[in-house]
Order: C-alpha cells, then sequence, then structure tokens
C-alpha cells in the first residue's frame, strides 16, 4: 500500500463508503473500504482539497466488540397509523460471522471515535447496524488518491 495513518480516524469522511469486505469477533477488527473520502487535514494528503480513494483498509488495534445492535424500526399505513414497531435487537456473538458476510456492499453512514470506542454505523440492505468497538487504536491504508 502506497499510504498509512495510525489515529487519524478524524481526518476522513466514511459517510457512503461501501463496505468490500468486514472481520470482527474474536480476532482483528478489518473493513476494506471504498469511496472513502480523505480530508485536507489528513497528514497524508499534500492537496488543499478533500481527495477520495477506493480499497482503504480501516483497523481497530487490540479490538474488544463492546455492542452490535441491529436498529428497530416502525411500520406505518398510508393513512400514518402506526402498523408495527420492532425495537433494536443486541446480535449475538456466534451471529457476528453472518453478520459480517451480510454486509459486504453495505453502505457506512459514520465511523466516529470518542475516547477509546469507536462507533460504526452500517446500512444494511434491510436493516441498519450500530457496531461499538473498543481499541486501542486504528490504522488506515490506500494505494492511491483520487479527485472528488
Amino acid at each position: 500500500m502506497g499510504f498509512f495513518t495510525e489515529n487519524e480516524v478524524e481526518t476522513f469522511d466514511f459517510g457512503e463508503a461501501h463496505v468490500g469486505e468486514l472481520r470482527f469477533g474474536l480476532g482483528p477488527f478489518y473493513m476494506l473500504l471504498d469511496n472513502v473520502k480523505i480530508l485536507e487535514t489528513n497528514s497524508c494528503n499534500r492537496d488543499v482539497r478533500t481527495m477520495r480513494t477506493n480499497g482503504l483498509t480501516f483497523r481497530i488495534v487490540d479490538p474488544q466488540v463492546l455492542s452490535v445492535i441491529e436498529e428497530g424500526y416502525k411500520v406505518y399505513n398510508a393513512d400514518g397509523k402506526l402498523q408495527q414497531e420492532v425495537p433494536d435487537r443486541a446480535v449475538d456473538p456466534e451471529e457476528y460471522a453472518d453478520l459480517c458476510a451480510m454486509l459486504e456492499e453495505a453502505v457506512v453512514y459514520e465511523i466516529k471515535k470518542e475516547d477509546s470506542i469507536y462507533r460504526i454505523s452500517i446500512d444494511g440492505e434491510e436493516h441498519a447496524y450500530t457496531l461499538e468497538i473498543k481499541g486501542a487504536g486504528d490504522s488506515e491504508e490506500w494505494d492511491r488518491f483520487m479527485n472528488l
């Protein structure tokens, strides 16, 4: 890979990034992402404007999965009356492998870091998910910069 950063998650805009691969659970946390925006504040960005890239690998160092939540939803009829309400659901660790496969080609809403907690919001084909992962740091690796 041509470019590498550590602990610079805030210098990327992951909104509308596409998940090529996702792995988490008992081993390392790893995401392969396309359509990631690299902000002008990134240490590798020599331009004075936001750029983008495909094939960015995002890793969390020493990950500990705190929670994986399948977001609930409400169903209304044509008159606006509530028909069904499905609450948020905690995803069991036994389901992580299937969830990783299901979220390939999903779209990322955001990846945010507060202290040592990473909050990753992903919109799957049928449901949205929020992952909270505690980690000792992060790294990002990619090959090239592209124009927006």
